[in-house]
């Protein structure tokens, strides 16, 4: 419980760092740089003090947390960033948790029915309102530190990358889309990927996290990034 009530307030103060504006340009699908610092934004704030929570129930926390937001001013520690945990909902459906990436990683991206012949869900298996949302999804977030992809798919929801952390995250977006559609939005989808993003490249997503904690503290990234674990799996 006292992981929940803390992940659930960092994801509520995510939600209130970006303001409104951002999550219009997001519904409205004008994909662009500032989706993209909004995707590093949610990443570095919903995965401190280590995030294991689907944010299909954190929705309604975070309100009147703004003096708890800023905290001490202290640096950001890895183990308090990192994702821990089942995701609620489809964390024992698929049986993935962030505590196993790599594993986690080859079940997520065995979705994608895009990229692999035998893969369990195409963009075609989603009605037309699951393919827009999904293409404003792909187009909100990328693996750009493996490939160097600048969204996961194209605008007509195929891959643009065809690299194991893309199919991944393609592959639960999708099935989130088709099979908990009604559970969460397009903006807790987006937030699910951010976390599983932040597994698969916990060094570049750590060190986003610490430029954005230091840009409002005034304090440089400090040298602890270099002992971070690189890249999970391969490209």
């Amino acid at each position: 419980m006292k992981i929940f009530e803390s992940n659930a307030l960092v994801l509520g103060l995510a939600f209130l760092v970006l303001g409104t504006m951002a999550f219009n340009v997001f519904l409205q699908g004008e994909i662009g740089k500032d989706l993209q610092k909004q995707e590093l934004a949610i990443a570095a704030l919903s995965s401190a003090q280590g995030t294991g929570i689907s944010g299909a129930q954190s929705g309604s926390a975070g309100q009147g947390s703004g003096a708890t937001a800023q905290g001490s001013g202290s640096t950001l520690t890895f183990e308090e960033f990192i994702p821990k945990g089942v995701p609620a909902i489809y964390g024992a459906e698929l049986g993935v948790s962030f505590d196993n990436p790599l594993d986690s990683l080859n079940v997520l991206s065995a979705l994608d029915g895009d990229l692999y012949e035998d893969g369990a869900i195409k963009f075609s298996d989603l009605s037309a309102e699951q393919q827009q949302n999904y293409i404003k999804i792909g187009m909100s977030i990328a693996c750009e530190y493996c490939c160097g992809a600048t969204s996961l798919i194209a605008p007509n929801g195929q891959p643009a990358c065809g690299c194991a952390h893309s199919a991944a995250m393609r592959g639960l977006a999708k099935y989130l889309l088709k099979y908990h559609g009604n559970e969460y939005t397009n903006e807790q989808i987006l937030q699910e990927l951010t976390l599983w993003k932040t597994m698969f490249f916990p060094k570049q997503m750590y060190q986003k996290a610490l430029q954005l904690q230091a840009s409002g503290q005034g304090s440089a990234v400090p040298s602890v990034i270099e002992n971070v674990p690189d890249m999970v799996g391969g490209c």
